[in-house]
């Protein structure tokens, strides 16, 4: 090599090592931690449109850069009245060299991160919302962002009722940007009914200023929710589903399996299973039911209604629409009545609306209910009451004692309400095989105490109703009872319990 190139060489080593030194030099100057913590808090303002403080923060360069602060503060701008949409009490940020200076960080990790979402707005602005992106591009600023034991509060529309907290053990995002979707997973604790979900999705566009309005999708399992913390109702339930929407309106499908579900009634556990569609307001603590699905024990039910947050911790009000087209007497039985066996059997209809308040009473004290109800082809388990139900069919049809009765199935139907325990028949028409019962009256469900009263019509007459010698004295008589082209029109009374009534003639 000639001097002169040898001179070229030296001058070109000695001129990169200059270009090195001031971008090091400028490196040091750049990462000092107040220009990169104005820079870095400028880029976050200006991105999320939202007021962005941080207290302490350090920059570490070697053996690689890393960043750290406290107290990091996220605020909806022009609303003092708010708290911190985001507060983490300690920041940590591990990024190359480069990074420092094109705003691309490998990972984050946050402790102590509480966010607080407020009510919202007008629902009406969603659709524009959703698909704004006003919140930048949608260029990746962080590969991953890991929090743990963080905390998400969901305000109300009214400042004295109760927020929804939600404990968040573990979230991780990939990919976080300002400008479009991102993946994230998570396990928290569900409040009411409490149990542990594991869900992964995706959030975002970011939506600016307006953070309550930040779309959110994804998949959710719901195990060992205790139904209990919903007082009145009992039983562990399992869930898996789908979601969408903003983080203060979502909607949600999915199924779920309680196999000893049970209500304060006095009953035992049943299993049930549900398919719904429902759609959550965490502006007021309401879930809308669209449509439930249900399967108890074996008897099929559909339900849409309301389940209202009130003030005050655990206090929910229920108020559903019912409908049973193929049921089983003895599957609802089984919630109410605490029995080794079922007292009746049959086919079940039922149409009825409900209400369940909150309240330290028992459910079956506080629940209200008002609807109609069918029963086909029903027999009493109990071989004694369905020995005098076989022998009211035999008597209302005049039939001789030695004459072979069949198995006697029984339909009833009517109008029924439930209020404060009490059970109110306004029509109950009560069916066997040459008889009808029409009674109105109560059933208590403390005791299980039958109060009713009505009228009894039979085919036969009074005479040949009590059939034999007796008869004879009773022929003057039949024309006492008969009405409306029936043999005998009787007044009676039914006492007792279902699985011990007493029946009565009513004398005047």
């Amino acid at each position: 090599m000639s001097g002169s190139a040898r001179k070229i060489v030296g001058w070109g080593l000695i001129g990169a090592a200059i270009v090195f030194v001031a971008l090091a030099v400028a490196a040091v100057w750049l990462a000092r931690p107040a220009s990169l913590k104005a820079r870095a808090l400028d880029h976050l303002s200006r991105s999320l449109h939202l007021d962005v403080t941080l207290d302490s923060f350090s920059v570490t360069l070697l053996p690689r850069p890393s960043v750290s602060g406290t107290s990091l503060e996220f605020r909806i701008p022009n609303r003092p009245d708010l708290p911190p949409f985001i507060h983490v009490d300690r920041i940590a940020v591990v990024c190359s060299f480069v990074g420092l200076f094109t705003r691309h960080l490998d990972r984050v990790e946050l402790d102590g991160m509480k966010i607080v979402v407020p009510a919202g707005g007008d629902k009406s602005d969603l659709p524009h919302l959703h698909t704004d992106g006003q919140g930048g591009s949608a260029r990746v600023v962080v590969d991953r962002l890991d929090a743990h034991n963080a905390e998400l509060t969901l305000l109300r529309h009214k400042a004295s009722d109760t927020p929804l907290v939600f404990k968040i053990h573990a979230l991780e995002v990939d990919g976080v940007s300002f400008g479009r979707e991102m993946r994230f997973a998570a396990s928290l604790t569900n409040p009411i009914p409490e149990g542990e979900i594991d869900t992964r999705g995706t959030f975002g566009p970011w939506p600016g200023s307006e953070v309550w309005a930040l779309p959110i999708t994804g998949t959710y399992t719901l195990t060992s929710a205790k139904l209990g913390t919903i007082k009145g109702i009992g039983g562990e339930l399992t869930s898996t589903g789908r979601y969408s929407g903003h983080l203060t309106e979502i909607s949600v499908t999915g199924t779920t399996e309680t196999p000893d579900f049970s209500l304060d009634l006095g009953g035992q556990p049943v299993p049930l299973s549900t398919t719904f569609r429902a759609v959550v307001d965490a502006s007021n603590g309401t879930t809308r039911l669209d449509e439930v699905d249900a399967t108890l024990l074996h008897s099929s039910l559909v339900a849409e209604g309301l389940i209202a947050n009130l003030p005050g911790p655990g206090n929910h009000k229920v108020d559903l629409k019912v409908t049973i087209d193929e049921g089983r007497i003895e599957d609802l039985l089984q919630l109410v009545l605490d029995s080794p066996k079922p007292v009746l059997t049959g086919d079940v209809t039922l149409k009825t609306t409900l209400s369940l308040p909150p309240g330290p009473a028992r459910v079956r004290d506080r629940l209200s209910l008002v609807g109609q109800f069918g029963l086909d082809s029903a027999h009493f388990t109990d071989a004694q009451v369905q020995a005098k139900l076989a022998e009211l069919s035999r008597r209302s049809q005049g039939k001789d004692e030695d004459e072979v009765m069949g198995r006697v199935l029984t339909s009833l139907s009517g109008s029924v309400e439930l209020e404060r325990g009490l059970v109110m028949f306004r029509r109950l028409s009560f069916h066997v095989p040459g008889a009808k019962v029409d009674l109105t009256g109560t059933y208590r469900l403390a005791d299980q105490a039958l109060d009713l009263e009505g009228t009894l019509t039979m085919q036969a007459t009074v005479s040949q109703a009590v059939g034999g010698f007796k008869s004879i004295f009773l022929k003057p008589f039949d024309h006492i009872f008969k009405k409306n082209g029936a043999g005998a029109v009787v007044p009676i009374t039914i006492g007792g319990t279902p699985s011990q009534p007493k029946f009565g003639v009513k004398m005047k």
